[in-house]
């Protein structure tokens, strides 16, 4: 049996653990990132910009959170 505090680690990492076992179905990395070029609306992109420039994160990294929090499946 597991102890708590090897249950608390795995649930911790279950993220990781996700990535991974993602990885070896489909051979490919989920944390790879890729190239897209998107139209957004200049108001959209000027708060993108200002929130990048407040927080210190890169616009992607900041758009990368929004989805996973707005898409979460």
């Amino acid at each position: 049996m597991l102890s708590r505090e090897i249950r608390r680690i795995m649930k911790e990492n279950e993220k990781y653990a996700k990535i991974l076992e993602e990885y070896d179905r489909t051979g490919k990395f989920p944390l790879e990132k890729i190239r897209r070029s998107f139209t957004l609306k200049r108001m959209t992109m000027n708060k993108l910009k200002e929130a990048s420039r407040k927080t210190g994160n890169s616009m992607s990294d900041i758009i990368d959170e929004l989805v996973d929090d707005k898409l979460k499946a």
